[in-house]
């Protein structure tokens, strides 16, 4: 199949990398609005360029569009390849109002045509593990969820990802993985959430470096994600060692604690491990043993927390076998209307219902 990427920079650069890999790919262009990237992709990463849109759209060999843009553009740039019969895989988040999002979805679910978003986090092998363990009973009733995570200002000035009218938010540029994922866990339907945040310690970002925030399941269970921006990282980069090493006690955490009514479950980025917890309800006192602890070489980094490849090739594999998504597009939807349900709480200091945000 011939495939379209949609944005050539760090994030399309790396989908036409793993594309190449594809035994179903045979073909692939990029399409990118900069004039000189355009220039410099062939020799670069070996495939063909052009700022030309409509002619990729309009190419009926074209099967298939990866959407690597600013958010901004998600919209337009999805339903004008739906509309042409592709397709699509587009970058979360989905886009930077409600009613755009539902735009898309609507559009792929009237035109029957494949429509996911990337929430790659889905594929990784850390998180996967959590999901099997629960889909085996293992932790029993998910009831309580909480991810910690503390970043450094890991965008430059400049960036079209630290302005709101480009990036929109920071929960949808960065902080609907985390939503997302006890959505997965938990399998039931967020109600109401409850979301403050801090003066940004950040000054150059236009959206907000800081957010705790809280969820209500229907079925009772609540996650809980705390995240802040600036303390995380001193190191200014050495090519020698691996990324994570370099932030281990540094300041950077993202950890996730699950908890279930049998047992609880820890997945730990810098630690590069995971661990799962049995609990004993015994005569005398209520008591838990780890019973499972893994590990994984610093190699596999990117196939444990955050495996866009994986993804990528599963996507291509369905299109050309005619499958739908791993995660359907209105399933993502759900998050995108959690995200937007969470900044609303933050701006206005009160507990948000989900029924507001349809």
């Amino acid at each position: 199949m011939r495939v379209a990427v949609i944005g050539a920079g760090g994030n399309g650069t790396g989908k036409i990398n793993v594309l190449k890999q594809c035994p179903q790919v045979d073909s692939i262009i990029a399409v990118d609005v900069r004039e000189q990237r355009v220039r410099e992709v062939p020799a670069e990463l070996g495939v063909e360029a052009t700022t030309d849109l409509r002619q990729v759209l309009d190419d009926p060999r074209v099967e298939l569009v990866f959407i690597s843009s600013s958010n901004d553009a998600h919209r337009e740039l999805t339903l004008a390849s739906l509309e042409a019969g592709k397709a699509v895989l587009c970058e979360k988040p989905m886009a930077n109002t409600l009613e755009d999002a539902r735009a898309m979805v609507e559009a792929a679910e009237q035109r029957g045509v494949y429509f996911e978003i990337g929430f790659e986090l889905r594929h990784s092998k850390l998180y996967m593990k959590v999901k099997e363990w629960i889909d085996q009973g293992l932790l029993g009733q998910v009831v309580n969820t909480h991810c910690f995570y503390v970043s450094s200002a890991y965008w430059e000035k400049g960036s079209w990802r630290v302005r709101t009218n480009t990036c929109g938010s920071m929960f949808g540029e960065k902080l609907s993985h985390y939503v997302d994922l006890p959505r997965w866990w938990i399998g039931d339907e967020v109600m109401q959430v409850y979301a403050v945040c801090a003066p940004n310690a950040v000054p150059y970002y236009e959206i907000h470096d800081n957010y705790h925030a809280t969820y209500g399941f229907r079925n009772g269970a609540t996650s809980h994600l705390t995240f802040m921006m600036a303390p995380g990282a001193t190191f200014r980069g050495d090519p020698l060692q691996n990324v994570v090493d370099q932030q281990l006690g540094d300041g950077h955490e993202l950890r996730y604690f699950v908890q279930g009514t049998h047992g609880a479950a820890e997945a730990c980025i810098f630690t590069r491990k995971i661990r799962r917890w049995r609990f004993n309800n015994m005569d005398t006192a209520f008591a838990s043993d780890v019973v499972e602890e893994l590990t994984w070489p610093a190699q596999e980094d990117h196939a444990y927390y955050h495996n866009t490849t994986d993804q990528t090739k599963e996507v291509v594999r369905r299109v050309s076998e005619g499958l739908p998504p791993v995660t359907p597009a209105r399933d993502a939807y759900e998050t995108t209307r959690l995200c937007f349900a969470a900044e609303a709480s933050a701006g206005s200091g009160r507990l948000v219902s989900l029924d507001e945000f349809p």
